[in-house]
């Protein structure tokens, strides 16, 4: 089975004053193929840190983020990007994984192109039931995304990660801010792709609602230290 580590992962930064601060305190967690689980906690508690040191956009100060055993902090960019048809992530502003002057079904192909050896009819076909699954017209497609509401740069987002069919997906605050209606169409989207494809979920929130829908154990963060753990 499947499993990544993460052993007693500190990150620490500066601040403004040139001060150091930790982000993350000796966290540890095992997150194996299957499950979903999901890492909760106030703005400024470590959850979103976790996140980026999980997906590789930086690296531990200090312990080990390991992917079978593996010490992902010694990848380098080849071998990330072999890994990302098994690691994917979907953030709450997506503003800097999207190109804003491209159109949506380009931004929506590129991991597809990067990633997987699909032929075009191929992609189309998975982009097309992707945007009805996430409630984006096909009229779309032709439109820059600088063009789409935040709400729809969300969902494009979500779209983008879920089309390379990973096995591992981070969800950073995904809901965020939505309306109830997109909030329960993208969670219901969320169990139905789970059930057909057996994606495991990190998710990275404040939501408890969402959380219990969707995760089978839980993590409260705190001051960015795990401070308890919950099994449903």
């Amino acid at each position: 089975m499947e499993t990544i580590t993460v052993k007693d992962v500190s990150r620490t930064y500066y601040d403004t004053n040139g001060d150091l601060f930790k982000a993350l305190d000796n966290v540890s967690l095992e997150w194996k193929s299957g499950e979903s689980i999901a890492v909760m906690g106030e703005s400024g508690s470590g959850k979103s840190t976790l996140s980026r040191l999980i997906i590789g956009l930086e690296k531990p100060s200090s312990g080990k983020i390991m992917f079978d055993g593996e010490d992902t902090s010694k990848w380098r960019g080849n071998r990330w990007r072999r890994c990302r048809t098994e690691i994917q992530a979907a953030f709450q502003d997506e503003k800097g994984t999207l190109s804003p002057s491209r159109s949506v079904m380009q931004n929506a192909e590129e991991a597809l192109c990067n990633l997987t050896s699909m032929k075009k009819s191929e992609r189309y076909e998975t982009i097309l039931r992707l945007m009805v699954q996430m409630g984006l017209s096909n009229n779309l497609l032709s439109v820059p995304v600088r063009a789409l509401s935040g709400g729809e740069q969300r969902r494009l987002g979500l779209l983008r990660a879920l089309a390379v069919r990973p096995k591992f997906l981070v969800l950073d605050e995904v809901t965020a801010g939505l309306d109830l209606i997109t909030t329960e169409s993208i969670l219901d989207l969320l169990a139905e792709y789970k059930n057909d494809h057996g994606c495991s979920y990190m998710l990275i929130t404040h939501d408890l609602s969402a959380a219990s829908r969707l995760c089978s154990r839980m993590f409260e963060i705190e001051h960015g230290q795990i401070i308890h753990e919950s099994v449903q």
